[in-house]
């Protein structure tokens, strides 16, 4: 999973395109979720999930590597707060491309060549993780390895990946005599780190995928150290069709040796800009003909609750319509990653208040905030236009601020993460346009928007006239 602040995620993304939305479009997303409650179910309801309602989250070592017990558990109160049973954690031993390079583990590992992160400060991620969600009742799924290599074209290559296969199978070993009788309620399954994407891989590719997953699969069926086995791929719709891909897992799925409730959880792409909300359908449609192929298989939604034109947290109308739109195809749902993105230790508190509501209530809130007020506008000498206004109020919190010039949102300003980097110093009631064309007429406007995305009435607009650019010519003598 994209490294931004801390946390990691391979996704193939077209280029940034700055958001244009019209506050049109706005009203238009929010009569799409409307509308979604009331569409017929599709003949794969029989198969959906009971409640559109999040069961898990993954978690990363750049955030949670030097917490203290307390600290998880707040975290793990607040996830079954929020319904959550399942904790998945990223690959607990990181091999780098280079050879040279040591392999840096979450835990002590008495394998060649490696070491323990230095983020951790020596400290055991792996048990101090387990110990607590023993305690807490949370089954957590441990991420075996990851090698970098795997990124570099072509990934699906077996002159590596058989090897590193083997190396992750010694991982396995080791981590279940460390952790499994020692904690067996919350050591619950295993995750396959490495993400498969829907680029066209050859039959020669595929075979090699299946061979690889195999060597793993094979290994802990012959060992006993089976548990529930969980792999997450990703999709881009610019790179080939849900039919192609369904194709390509059906035969995959042929292939592997997976045995019964091992799970399926595809990344449902929305955050990293993959898949757009009107493709989702189509893609988790395709798939799950292709899971129906495989007695025993389940299929989960991972669900992504960021935004990746700016890594901020999606707002939770966003998260509840991914997985209202996933729900008559998927069994369960998992995050990447409430605990990074909607925590309330993480970040502002409203995501996750404004997500509990959702859950007692069974709909979104729907209580706007306040026009912003005294909304002010300068032209600066430089050229540039600063605006300021005074915070808004609502009955949970206002999660940002929409800023519009001439009726066309211009940028998002929304409360940070507290693992996020990017933040900016300029407060959330103040913002500076740049690049403007001089004796040109722009209007502005700013509107609140709260955790459940609902928004204020606009501000007064403002009308700013630019300078006229003075051009002086010296003349040589």
């Amino acid at each position: 999973m994209n490294v931004i602040t801390g946390i990691k995620k391979e996704v193939i993304n077209g280029a940034f395109v700055n958001q244009v939305i019209f506050i049109e479009k706005r009203l238009l997303f929010l009569v799409f979720i409307f509308v979604l409650s009331f569409l017929p179910a599709p003949a794969y309801s029989i198969a959906g999930a009971s409640k559109a309602v999040a069961d898990g989250s993954f978690i990363q070592a750049e955030l949670c590597g030097s917490w203290t017990d307390a600290r998880w558990q707040d975290e793990f109160s607040a996830m079954k707060e929020a319904g959550m049973h399942y904790l998945i954690i990223g690959a607990v031993a990181e091999s780098s491309p280079d050879p040279g390079k040591s392999t840096k583990t979450l835990y002590p590992s008495n394998l060649p060549n490696t070491e323990m992160a230095k983020g951790l400060n020596g400290r055991d991620m792996v048990d101090i993780c387990l110990r607590n969600a023993e305690s807490a009742g949370i089954k957590v799924f441990i991420g075996i390895g990851m090698n970098e290599k795997w990124w570099e074209a072509p990934g699906i290559d077996s002159t590596w990946l058989y090897n590193q296969m083997e190396f992750d199978n010694k991982v396995c070993d080791e981590v279940w005599a460390l952790y499994k009788k020692k904690y067996p309620s919350a050591f619950y399954g295993w995750y396959w780190v490495y993400e498969v994407a829907n680029v066209n891989l050859s039959p020669i590719q595929q075979n090699v995928l299946i061979h690889a997953m195999n060597i793993q699969l094979d290994h802990l069926i012959s060992t006993n150290e089976k548990l529930p086995f969980m792999w997450c791929p990703f999709m881009n719709s610019e790179f080939g069709t849900p039919e192609a891909y369904k194709l390509m897992w059906k035969n995959v799925f042929a292939g592997i040796h997976t045995t019964a409730g091992d799970i399926f959880a595809p990344q449902d792409c929305v955050g990293a800009g993959g898949l757009k909300l009107s493709e989702v359908a189509d893609w988790f449609a395709a798939l799950r003909e292709a899971v129906e192929t495989k007695p025993g298989m389940k299929f989960w939604s991972d669900v992504e609750t960021f935004d990746h034109h700016d890594w901020t947290s999606a707002t939770i109308d966003r998260f509840v319509a991914q997985m209202k739109i996933e729900q008559p195809y998927v069994e369960d749902y998992i995050t990447f990653a409430y605990c990074h993105y909607d925590s309330p230790y993480n970040t502002d508190p409203g995501y996750h208040a404004t997500y509990i509501d959702y859950i007692k209530n069974g709909s979104l809130e729907t209580s706007s905030p306040t026009e912003p007020s005294q909304f002010n506008a300068v032209l600066q000498t430089n050229g540039n236009v600063a605006l300021s206004w005074n915070a808004s109020t609502d009955n949970i919190g206002v999660c940002g601020y929409y800023i519009y010039r001439n009726e066309i949102m211009i940028c998002k300003k929304q409360v940070p993460r507290s693992d996020g980097v990017r933040r900016n110093s300029i407060p959330l009631t103040e913002f500076i346009d740049t690049g403007l064309t001089s004796n040109t007429i722009y209007k502005y406007q700013v509107q609140a928007y709260d955790f459940a995305n609902n928004v204020s009435s606009l501000t007064t607009p403002i009308t700013i006239t630019t300078s006229k650019v003075r051009t002086i010519i010296h003349k040589i003598r």
